[in-house]
């Protein structure tokens, strides 16, 4: 069962590595590894390219084009040599161990696997304070109020994709989207209404290293992409049919 795991990463040294080795000890190790940067100030990419000549599974790439985590995932989705394909945080918030349930769902049949904090098996190492869960919630609902799309949890960042299931929505996709998992979902499910998701429960941890990239404006983004992508629906469904 081969899978490629994209790591999209903004100023995570100080987390890589540990990331590279905890995938690499899995029972069923991804092919691949691809570490892309949005280009850090901190060093990380100098780093993953350490990494690169250590573990043969590595590959360091740096995002290519808009500054943004959207297009260093579909960047590392565009290169991937795999059919499953994998996005998952580098900052320990999304488990190492968590990995095999979304790879043997689309080994399964899915066509998108999406990491649940709110499915059965899934939830937070540590109690989140009221604000947090409160956003999260009024996220999925916004979710489903605007765009159709019934997930429990639609701002998880961690899921796998089939690779063709990929290629189908890619020429849809926003080089500057915001939350690139969500805009993956809804185009999948724009395209083929019957495409099978199947959510995976998550335990979701704190931060290991580093700071937060939570911001004020989150929320404020997040409203303007679901609106974005009801208005835009007819467009976008053209542009998946053309391509």
């Amino acid at each position: 069962m081969k899978y490629s795991v994209i790591l999209p990463v903004y100023n995570e040294a100080e987390n890589i590595a540990d990331m590279v080795r905890g995938l690499t000890a899995l029972e069923e190790p991804p092919a691949e590894i691809r570490i892309v940067d949005d280009r850090s100030p901190d060093g990380t990419f100098r780093l993953a390219q350490t990494l690169e000549k250590e573990y043969p599974s590595v590959r360091a790439m740096l995002n290519p084009g808009a500054k943004s985590l959207a297009a260093s995932v579909t960047a590392g989705f565009d290169a991937a040599e795999t059919e499953i394909l994998l996005c998952m945080d580098a900052d320990g918030q999304h488990r190492i161990c968590d990995v095999p349930k979304l790879v043997h769902a689309i080994a399964d049949g899915a066509d998108m696997a999406i990491g649940s904090r709110y499915a059965e098996g899934g939830g937070f190492a540590e109690k989140w304070n009221f604000f947090r869960v409160l956003m999260s919630r009024t996220a999925a609902m916004m979710a489903f109020v605007v765009l159709r799309v019934a997930v429990r949890d639609p701002m998880s960042g961690f899921f796998a994709v089939k690779k063709g299931s990929f290629r189908r929505i890619r020429p849809a996709l926003s080089p500057d989207g915001f939350k690139i998992m969500l805009e993956i979902l809804y185009l999948l499910t724009l395209s083929d209404p019957g495409a099978q998701v199947k959510e995976c429960g998550i335990v979701f941890e704190l931060r290991k290293k580093g700071e937060s990239k939570l911001s004020a404006d989150t929320i404020l983004r997040y409203l303007r992409m679901l609106l974005l992508l009801f208005f835009r629906r007819g467009a976008l469904r053209k542009k998946i049919t053309a391509g």
